[in-house]
C-alpha cells in the first residue's frame, strides 16, 4: 500500500471513529443480560464477544476503550475497519475465515494468553449472513474462554443492501445491546461437538436478535 493510500485509509478511519462516537452519544442505550457476562466470566476471566456482522455498531460503541482484541479480515476493508476501532480503543488482529485464517487463530490465542478479551464477527467477513463460523467455536476450544453472545437492534435505523444487512442506528433512536446465555467449548471437543456449540451460538444470537427486532417492530 502506497503512503497516499495509508494517509487516506487513515484520515477515513478517523472519520469512522468519530461518526461512530456522535452517533453513540445521541442514543438512547439500553443494555441487557449483563449477568450473562458475569457468568462468562467466572469460568475464564477473558471472554469471547461473539456478534453478527450487521450488527456490530452498538456493541462497538457500548464496549469502545476496552482494549478488547477483534478479528479483522485482510483484505482493504478489513484494514479500514482495524484501524477505525484501534481508535475506539479496541485492539486487532489480522486475518479470516478466508484469508488467513490458520494464524489469525493463533494470533486469537496468544492475546487470551495475555489477558485479552476477543471480538469476533460470528458470521465471518463475508457470511452468509446469520450463520457462525467454526472458527469461533475452535478459538473457544483452545482458549478455554467462554462464547458470549451480543446483539443489538434499533428503533430508527438505516439499513444497507450489503450482504450483512448492516444496520446503521439513526441518531436520538432507542438501541438495545443484549448479551445472551454463554456458550462453553469444551477442551476435548471433538467434530460433532464444535458443530453443536458452533448451532448453539448461532441459536442464541439469532434467538436474542429476533426478540430485540420483535419489541421495536413487531
Amino acid at each position: 500500500m502506497s503512503v497516499l493510500s495509508r494517509i487516506e485509509m487513515g484520515a477515513l478511519a478517523a472519520v469512522g471513529a468519530s461518526v461512530i462516537r456522535c452517533f453513540g452519544i445521541t442514543w438512547r442505550i439500553r443494555e441487557r443480560g449483563e449477568l450473562f457476562e458475569a457468568r462468562a466470566r467466572e469460568h475464564n476471566p477473558n471472554v469471547i464477544y461473539a456478534f453478527w456482522h450487521g450488527r456490530l455498531l452498538p456493541p462497538t460503541y457500548t464496549l469502545r476503550n476496552r482494549s478488547i482484541q477483534v478479528l479483522a479480515s485482510r483484505h482493504r476493508d478489513g484494514e479500514r475497519l482495524g484501524q477505525t476501532i484501534r481508535r475506539l480503543g479496541f485492539g486487532h488482529v489480522r486475518g479470516s475465515s478466508t484469508r488467513g485464517g490458520v494464524r489469525a487463530i493463533f494470533d486469537l490465542v496468544e492475546m487470551h494468553k495475555q489477558g485479552f478479551d476477543l471480538g469476533l464477527a460470528a458470521d465471518g467477513p463475508r457470511g452468509p449472513r446469520y450463520v457462525v463460523k467454526p472458527g469461533l467455536v475452535q478459538v473457544a476450544k483452545m482458549t478455554g474462554a467462554a462464547i458470549l453472545p451480543v446483539t443489538s437492534g434499533s428503533q430508527g435505523h438505516k439499513t444497507f443492501t450489503s450482504w450483512d444487512a448492516f444496520e446503521l442506528p439513526y441518531p436520538f433512536t432507542n438501541v438495545t445491546v443484549a448479551y445472551g446465555e454463554p456458550v462453553i467449548v469444551p477442551r476435548d471437543a471433538d467434530g460433532d461437538t464444535i458443530e453443536e456449540k458452533r448451532l448453539e451460538v448461532e441459536n442464541i444470537l439469532n434467538a436474542v436478535t429476533r426478540e430485540i427486532d420483535e419489541e421495536y417492530h413487531g
